[in-house]
């Protein structure tokens, strides 16, 4: 076949532009094992395309069949615990999801055996507001966009992944004011599930992220937590370079990780606590234009190298 040298230099010029971009995409991929930012964004994105994930409503019912959609395509299996629950509304409908990883098939796993078990949580539920369309991008669907790019990036190494359960809360905010029955519904729901296990069956820790992805992020865990859990999450991060974005606060914080610690197992709350004076906190302000893909890498990151090391002792 004859081909003009006019042609032929047009297609040269092709295929060189083409592999110039070709290129560039690939170079855009995170490698094997690496957290992306990038990756954790369009998860929250996607999140907040449903509008406020009100429980009992579709468009929770839409951001949990996604988060199942994902953590299928990663290779793990799912099971939805769905209760109901007495609220300053009546009776309501709650569904945690539970995520593990096996090599073999879903059918072996012992979803009531938590030996060795390290736990990962995030709510994807939002408040709700009167008169306010609340999306929840930081609160609620950037620790779900974390988890689910951690289920890929566990995903790459079995032998981690298949010592991790991941669980996604429903019922986190409360519908009037935090109190004992009021708020938390979905972590006190799961935590009944641990509590009268043996203690040789419970999961080893656990780790609840929340409020991960303001462009002004610092990581402020509550005074009280566990501190072998505090101090492995400062050295996780003083090994990535970010310790200065790693606090504590001088408070107690009431969030998931509550009813978990009162269950026996240790748990951590991962949380920008200053975020709720910031003026954004339960607001139309928690959109997508308030969350960094660089702070959803670091917090990623940093919570990979924890875990890494954490399986390792």
């Amino acid at each position: 076949m004859q081909i003009s040298y006019k042609k032929f230099h047009t297609l040269i010029s092709f295929a060189v532009f083409f592999g110039i971009t070709a290129t560039s995409f690939l170079g855009c991929k995170p490698k094997k094992g690496q957290f992306s930012g990038e990756n954790a964004h369009q998860h929250v994105q996607e999140l907040v395309n449903f509008g406020p994930r009100i429980p009992g409503s579709q468009a929770i019912e839409n951001a949990r069949l996604y988060i199942e959609e994902k953590l299928q395509e990663f290779g793990w299996f799912t099971v939805r615990q769905s209760f109901n629950d007495d609220t300053p509304n009546g009776s309501m409908k709650f569904i945690n999801l539970r995520a593990r990883f096996s090599m073999v098939t879903g059918n072996g796993i012992d979803w009531k055996d938590g030996e060795e078990i390290l736990l990962l949580c995030s709510h994807y539920d939002t408040k709700i507001i009167k008169g306010v369309e609340f999306l929840g991008a930081n609160d609620g669907g950037s620790s779900t966009g974390v988890l689910l790019e951690l289920a890929r990036v566990f995903a790459d190494d079995p032998e981690i992944a298949r010592r991790v359960e991941l669980v996604f809360f429903d019922g986190e905010e409360a519908l009037v004011d935090f109190t004992s029955t009021d708020g938390l519904y979905g972590s006190r729901h799961y935590a009944k599930f641990w509590r009268s296990a043996p203690i040789n069956k419970k999961p080893r820790a656990a780790y609840v992220l929340d409020l991960v992805g303001d462009k002004q992020m610092r990581i402020d865990p509550p005074y009280d937590s566990p501190s072998m859990l505090l101090s492995e999450l400062y050295s996780a991060a003083q090994s990535l370079g970010y310790r200065s974005l790693f606090g504590i606060s001088s408070t107690p914080i009431t969030d998931d990780h509550v009813p978990l610690n009162a269950a026996g197992i240790p748990a951590l709350d991962v949380i920008d606590s200053r975020y709720i004076s910031k003026g954004k906190w339960h607001t139309s302000r928690d959109d997508l234009n308030s969350i960094a893909k660089e702070n959803l890498e670091i917090v990623g990151a940093v919570v990979l190298e924890l875990m890494k090391k954490k399986i390792k002792k």
